[in-house]
Order: C-alpha cells, then structure tokens, then sequence
C-alpha cells in the first residue's frame, strides 16, 4: 500500500473516532446517570476532643464537612474521603450548618450573624461574607446557577442571595393563615429550577415540599423531621423518627401528582420532629450519587446530666444521673436545685438535687404532668405547672414537706417565668389559640393581667434582680426571628429594647443586677443593661462566652440553665457523644429493587 494511502486512511480513522466519541459524549450527556456505586459502607470516628454538630458532603461525593466544637468554640473542619485526616478551616470559627458548593470546591456556613463562604483549595483562605442576617437561619443550599438560598430568618420563608454577595430577595412566602405555616427551611437544590425544602406547621409535623422556581408552584412531599436531600436520578431522602427513608419523586409532572411512597433505607440516624420554628432537625445528608452520611444517635438519646459550667465553656458533672431533664433552677442559697424529669409517657415530675453532695429527691408523684419549676424569692416553695386538675395550671410546691396548693389562679395553659425580687409578682406565658403565647403579670391577691399580648410569639419573661426591667424573647420582628427584648416592668409608654443583634433565646439575669445572658444557637451571650437615665434601657455590645453541645429547649418557651453564684451555670449536657460519622453508598439497588410477581412497582 502506497504511503499516501496509508496516510489518508490514518487520518480518516481518527477523524472519524474523533466525531464517534464527540457523538458518544454527547449521547451520554443526555442519558441518565450511571448506576450508583457498588454497597459501602464506612464509619469514621471524630476526634475525641471534638463535640460534633452539623454535617455535609459534597455532591461528588470526595469530601465531607462537618460542624463541632473544640475548645468552647465551634468551627468548620472538612475530610476529604481519599485521605485520613479532617482538618480544621481556618477563620471558620462559630461556624453552623455547613453547605458545599456544586464543584465541592468551597463551603458555605453561616457564623457570628452573617453568611458566609470559604474556598478550600487554599488553606490560607480567608472566608467572605455574602450577606448580613438579622436572625437564626435555617439552612442554606448552593445552586449551579451561583446563588445562595437560605431558610429564615424567622417568618421570612426562603431567600436567595448571589454566592458572590449582595442583598438576599424573598423566595418563598408562609402561608400562615390558611396552612398555619410556622417556617420555611432546610432548602436542597436539585437543579437552577427545582428547590426542595421543609416547611414547619402549627402544632403538626413538618413535611417536605418542592419548589419549581420558574413556574412559583410548590408541592407537597412525605414527612419528614428536618431537610431532605435529592439523589440522582431521581429521587429524595430524608429522616423520620429515627430512620432514613427514600421516595422516587418526578420533578416534570402535569396535574396533580401522586404523593411519593417512602422506602425504608435503613434505621438510626439522630434528629428530631420538633424545634427549629416547627421544621424539625435531622442529621444526614446525601451526594449526587446517593452516598449518605449522618450522624448515628448516642445509646442515650435524648438523656442529659446536670452539669455545673465555667463562663468559659469548661464543665463538670454534678451527680452523673442520665436522664431527660429539663428547665433546672438554682435555688436562692445556691445550695440546691430543682428540675423536672421524664418518669413515664407523656409524663415529667418535679426533683430537688443538693448541688454539693449529688444527691436528689423527688418531689411530685402519680398527679398528671408536672414540669417547669420556679423558685419562690424566699426558697421555700416552687412555683410550677402541672395538667393534675385538667389543661395545665400553675400550683405551688413546699419542698420541706411536699405539700401542693392551688392553682394559685385561674387560666389554662399556663407557665411560670419569673418572680420579682419582693416576692409579690409572677411574670408567665400563656398559649393564646389565635396568637401563640402572651406574657401575663399575677399581683398577689389580685387576678392577672396582660403585660404584652400582641400577634407575636411573647414568652419566657424574666425580672431583673433590681425589678426594673423586664426580659422575655418576642418574634415580633417578622423577618429576624425570636430575638431577646428587654422593657421598663411598669411603663407601658416606654417601647422594647432588642438587645440581640442577631438572634436570641432563653434570657436569664446574673445574680448582680445589670447582666443578661441569653442562648443564640450553640452559643452563649452577655449583654450589659443598664438605664439611659431617662426610664428607657440602654444595651451595651454583646460578648460571646462559649458554644457549647448542652440542651436547649426544644421550643425556645423557658431557659433550659440557670445562673448561680461564682457565676457558674447549670446546664444539661447530652449523656451521650456524637463521635461518628457513617457513610453508606450503592443501597438504592435494593431499595429501588424491581418488584417480583405480584407486587407493585415504585412510585
């Protein structure tokens, strides 16, 4: 064969291999993508100096990242899933809810009020704020078309916001009367259009929905506690009581769709149903090719010990009784405590703890739900509510003899905040129907009176040692959230004061009159009050003490810590530690299993 010819057909074969893999490429952009991976499953430990919080893997499935606190403080460290090691961002520091981009190339997370992101090919990156929140966010989610969406603040539903910064626009709006819609939050970017996200609704479960951005339509979905997360090629997993499910789901329908049927993937992941403004709270997220990773629960869900902790984050344990305790309360002598704890189903009774030698004792039996204690100003007795007469009422407790009276008012749905410092007034929430909760005032020997009873959620009232002033937490700022207030006691004319910049729940006063400490997230704040000379409170900057892995309440209504002497507070430290992540991939084949004979196929 001549040299010419063999020339020409050299160059027309690889012209021609040349157009068939540009056509194959082209092909396999348009077909679905390949089968998931081969069944793994893999378990990585977290260092044992670390408290893990939130986590997230990228959509490629190489890294991983995750929320924990070291040292009093939290922070972003990622783990890439071809080497051993995590490591900690630099600059991340109060770091929550982290959220990778669609390259996994950088993180998003929000801290210290803001939203913020990090490129990690470079470890001396220093994070870049894309925008200011004026509350706790819930979420936040990075599509391919490089914008931000993000959950909340408060009632604000869904915003997004350029990655690159700019101010955020509203995306979704709460369908508050109608579907009582608490919250929107949790949000998944599927693709440019389509968002999933969670929605929180009064007094019921919160459920996943899809958002179509083109056409403004949303949709219901299944159930879920938290966020749920899509998997290609199309499906959605999320968290339920414990367990992981899945539910094939189809993003182009016309009419009504059918409700997806979730599948069981497998059971033991932490999370909740409650909390977060009625959205739920799950630990676990997904990659694009179905690789899950989440934090399994502890043996002792749910169970805290009594701790006694330093300003600066350090603890030590009181008497190493596991249990679900809530709300404790140091008593005036700052010798004892008091608290309530799950003894049955639908059941918490009243206890008293010597601080000193670690013991305890119950006080309440076999009478309904008792929970909430108050110590009254002398020390004798608590304050408490309890459903021993029918819808829940606040009695008192002599805690020398364990003798009940009451209720000392009348009124359903009622809950103890705070005394004044003479004794002769109680400051308490009420569950209004129409308006959530207002805060009362109860004058001994005279029949309570509204202080604050407004649209918003107003509860968890607080007197100043002085008796001056006020604290409750209010969500009268629609687009900020629950946020910390502080008013004059006996001036109507004089107007709230927010003394939290950014969020805030749970305000308790130190002993020494002109301290405020209140929770927002993980962290712990104080804020000087003091007055500005004219009857009006004046704030002065808050000051991060620590972040900290103790229990809050789950629905923000009471404090669940106390401040006592030194000061020291007592809080609830979970009675058992995070301290692995699980990672399972290719389980879609025998969850999405072909049916056999018979048997109906998947949605």
């Amino acid at each position: 064969m001549a040299r010419r010819t063999v020339l020409e057909i050299a160059t027309f074969a690889a012209l021609t291999g040349a157009a068939i893999g540009a056509g194959a490429a082209w092909l396999l952009l348009r077909e679905p993508p390949p089968p998931p991976p081969p069944r793994r499953a893999v378990s990585i430990r977290v260092p044992s100096h670390l408290d893990l919080l939130d986590v997230a893997i990228s959509a490629d499935a190489r890294r991983v990242a995750y929320t924990a606190i070291r040292d009093g403080r939290s922070r972003l460290y990622v783990r890439r899933l071809d080497r051993f090691d995590a490591r900690s961002v630099p600059g991340t520091e109060g770091a929550s809810q982290p959220f990778f981009s669609p390259d996994g190339e950088t993180v998003g997370f929000f801290a210290d009020g803001s939203l913020k992101t990090v490129a990690l090919g470079d470890d001396a990156a220093t994070p870049a704020v894309v925008c200011r929140l004026g509350g706790e966010p819930a979420g936040g989610a990075w599509t391919p078309g490089g914008t931000i969406i993000f959950g909340g603040p408060g009632r604000a539903g869904l915003q997004e916001v350029p990655a690159g910064g700019g101010d955020p626009v509203a995306l979704t709006a709460i369908d508050e009367e109608e579907a009582e819609e608490t919250a929107h939050g949790w949000p998944h970017a599927i693709d440019s259009r389509h968002v999933l996200y969670t929605v929180g609704r009064r007094g019921r479960d919160p459920r996943l929905a899809l958002l179509d951005r083109e056409t403004g339509d949303s949709r219901t979905l299944p159930l879920a506690d938290g966020g749920g997360h899509f998997v290609a090629p199309s499906a959605v997993v999320f968290a339920r009581r414990g367990e992981i499910f899945a539910a094939a789901i189809d993003l182009e329908t016309d009419g009504r769709p059918r409700v997806p049927s979730p599948r069981p993937v497998l059971r033991g992941v932490a999370g909740r149903a409650v909390g977060d403004r009625g959205l739920g709270r799950s630990r676990i997220a997904a990659a694009r090719d179905g690789t899950l990773v989440f934090v399994p629960p502890t043996r002792a869900e749910g169970d805290s010990h009594l701790v006694r902790v330093d300003l600066d984050g350090r603890f030590e344990a009181i008497d190493r009784v596991a249990a679900r305790h809530q709300t404790p309360r140091t008593a005036p002598n700052g010798r004892l405590a008091a608290f309530s704890a799950t003894t049955a189903v639908l059941r918490r009774d009243l206890w008293l703890l010597d601080l000193d030698r670690g013991t305890r004792r119950q006080l309440t039996r076999d009478a309904g739900d008792n929970h909430s204690p108050l110590w009254t100003r002398d020390g004798a007795a608590l304050t408490f509510a309890s459903s021993r007469t029918g819808l829940q009422r606040i009695f008192r407790l002599r805690t020398g003899n364990g003798e009940v009276s009451g209720p000392l008012f009348g009124g359903d749905l009622r809950a103890p905040g705070s005394w004044s410092p003479d004794g002769e007034r109680l400051a308490f929430h009420e569950v209004h129907a129409d308006r959530a909760r207002d805060i009362w005032i109860w004058r001994r020997g005279e029949e309570p009176e509204p202080w604050l009873a407004t649209a918003a959620n107003e509860r968890a009232p607080a007197f100043s040692p002085d008796g001056r002033w006020l604290a409750f937490v209010s969500d009268a700022e629609r687009g900020d959230g629950d946020q910390v207030y502080v008013r004059a006691v006996d001036d109507d004319a004089v107007p709230p004061l927010r003394v939290s910049p950014a969020g805030g729940t749970e305000p308790v006063w130190a002993p020494s009159a002109g301290t405020l400490i209140y929770r927002r997230g993980r962290g712990l704040f104080r804020v000087a009050i003091a007055g500005d000379g004219s009857g009006r409170p004046a704030a002065g900057v808050p000051e991060h003490l620590f972040d900290g892995a103790f229990f809050a309440d789950p629905l923000d209504n009471l404090p669940a810590y106390d401040v006592g002497a030194g000061p020291r507070l007592l809080m609830l430290r979970p009675a058992g530690r995070s301290d692995t992540l699980h990672l399972l991939g290719g389980w879609q084949a025998a969850v999405f299993a072909p049916p056999r004979a018979g048997e109906e196929s998947a949605p």
